[in-house]
């Protein structure tokens, strides 16, 4: 799976509220982060909370909009669209990550 890394403010404040971001089955990396809400949110969403060496502290699938989740240890949370049909990283798994990044051009994308 591809993965978008949404380190700058905006970037994690947006998350995937920006309909272009992510549309293709990518995941959303967004670090430092340990705290998400899906308020604005059209649909559910799957979620990783990872501490600093990548491994899963809590896994959440399907949540729904208007939520709030979170994980004190977290340093970052992986997040997209809730898709039933992939596969999605359970509590003790560790990832391996390769990122790209969004970049400031990207900023002006609209939900």
């Amino acid at each position: 799976m591809r993965l978008i890394l949404a380190t700058s403010l905006w970037a994690r404040l947006t998350g995937l509220l920006i309909k272009s971001r992510c549309a293709n089955g990518e995941v959303l990396l967004l670090a430092p982060c340990r705290s998400i809400h899906s308020f604005g949110m059209r649909g559910l969403l799957d979620l990783a909370f990872l501490d600093a060496e990548a491994r899963v502290l809590l896994s959440k699938r399907n949540l729904p909009p208007a939520r709030t989740c979170s994980h004190p240890s977290a340093v970052a949370v992986i997040e997209r669209r809730s898709n039933p049909q992939c596969p999605w990283p359970a509590v003790g798994e560790t990832l391996q990550l390769q990122a790209s990044t969004i970049t400031p051009e990207q900023k002006g994308d609209t939900a």
